[in-house]
């Protein structure tokens, strides 16, 4: 780059063409409803990815992030080859509270993991925490260490309880994934590579997941012997089946809970004399089941299920009010309490929404849909692995695999029939949406802010 100057002009310059081209090209098929004539717009400034990381590292070092944003306004595209590398931390599950604090849990069960707070300017990694969830009110916060579960009445508050792990285990034996949290606070769900489980003052009960058979731990002893490992701490093994893309959800009234994995179908469990017994199974319309959310804001209330596969992926809605008893295939939608609300993108988060689901996408777009009738979106880029919403309804909050938290503001704007209301010139959206800040955790460096 000939000066900084310089590289700041044409960063916002052909950033500003790029965005106003491609929104151009997207509403044709948005808003129209016709195939555009051109090809896609493409992004000029790749060659500038570089360049621009090296200066937002050193004006964060000296503290002037806020100039280096006026400067080089946030933009992922032209970064978008130095965001795939595996520096990046993963942040898997982002919270904002009611005073703006951003809760963020860094890293996959197989690496380190950890949890932020965030306010303002001002990043704190919080001793000894592997991860969080909470209630879907917010009234009560899990917090997740190697040996136990705190859960708390408010992010501060005090401790309402405490849970051993399964069997005594660590979280690391068990590879933890996530936490949900029941209404009362007074029951967590489990979710580990190991099993899915529920835990309260009585003990643990496996919902999803098998123990080991005798014949397959004889198998895995003579594998480890002959590959002649060693654990670098002498931990024993689980007991437990490991499991692919583990994951459950909990119904707003502590009435359901659905779980899968890769190899199985969408299972929804409702509570039977003391246990978490199947009442419905819904075979994926995809190959591998590996989400869930449910939303009792939307009417009629709907369960969303997602199952993926990297040559079609899809996400299908369930009415609530029929799931009871239901035997269904999400291939051949062979029943009317089934309906898609997305056909093509491998979703790796969701939130409910009264106009339907916001959906975090590994193509690096944020949909908000129910189905294909009407799509709102932003592009972010990278793999958003969680949404949550502020309580004020203006902020939105997104961690994506490639180390970044993305706040995002609603600017208050009366919707146009048939016009987008896009605001922020350096977004790809048809959403009347500012990016506010960005968080980026990168291994070796401190976190930047951009």
């Amino acid at each position: 780059m000939k000066n900084l100057q310089e590289a700041s002009e044409r960063w916002k310059k052909e950033g500003n063409e790029y965005k106003t081209a491609i929104n151009e090209w997207l509403d044709i098929i948005y808003i129209q409803k016709e195939n555009p004539a051109t090809e896609c717009p493409e992004e000029t400034r790749k060659d500038m990815g570089d360049y621009v990381l090296e200066q937002l590292i050193e004006y964060n070092k000296n503290g002037k992030h806020k100039e280096f944003r006026d400067l080089f306004p946030p933009d992922n595209d032209p970064l978008s080859d130095i965001l795939d590398d595996s520096m990046w931390y993963k942040v898997r599950k982002v919270a904002m509270l009611d005073d703006n604090r951003i809760l963020a849990k860094l890293g996959d069960y197989y690496e380190w993991q950890g949890v932020y707070s965030i306010k303002d300017d001002e990043i704190t990694l919080l001793d000894d925490l592997i991860g969080f969830g909470f209630s879907e009110s917010k009234k009560y916060f899990a917090k997740v260490y190697n040996t136990k579960i705190d859960v708390h009445e408010g992010w501060d508050g005090p401790i309402i309880s405490t849970f051993d792990l399964p069997d005594n285990a660590t979280i690391e034996q068990l590879q933890f994934d996530s936490i949900e949290v029941f209404s009362t606070g007074k029951q967590v769900v489990l979710i580990t590579y190991n099993g899915i489980f529920v835990i309260n003052e009585n003990g643990f009960e496996l919902i999803h997941g098998s123990l080991l058979s005798d014949e397959e731990e004889d198998e895995d002893d003579e594998e480890e012997e002959e590959e002649d490992y060693e654990e670098e701490n002498d931990e024993e093994e689980s007991p437990y089946q490991f499991l692919h893309y583990p994951h459950a959800a909990i119904s707003p009234d502590d009435k359901y809970i659905t779980v899968g994995s890769q190899n199985s179908s969408h299972i929804i469990l409702i509570q039977q004399n003391g246990k978490w017994e199947e009442t419905a199974n819904i075979e994926q319309r995809s190959s591998y089941p590996n989400i869930a959310c449910f939303n009792y804001k939307f009417q009629p209330p709907l369960l969303a299920l997602g199952s993926c596969h990297f040559s079609r992926s899809a996400t299908l809605g369930v009415l609530l009010d029929k799931i009871d008893g239901l035997q269904a295939s999400g291939y051949d939608m062979d029943s009317d309490a089934l309906l898609v609300v997305d056909d093509r993108r491998w979703i790796f988060s969701m939130y409910p929404s009264a106009h339907g689901f916001y959906l975090g996408s590994n193509d690096g777009y944020l949909w908000l849909k129910v189905s294909d009738e009407k799509s709102h979106y932003t592009h972010i880029g990278g793999t958003i692995m969680s949404i949550d919403i502020a309580s004020d309804r203006q902020h939105i909050v997104l961690g994506t695999v490639s180390g970044q938290i993305i706040v995002l503001r609603w600017e208050n704007i009366t919707p146009v029939e048939g016009k987008n209301t896009r605001v922020d010139p350096y977004l790809i959206t048809n959403l009347p949406v500012v990016d506010e800040k960005r968080y980026l955790f990168r291994s070796g460096n401190e976190p930047l802010i951009w």
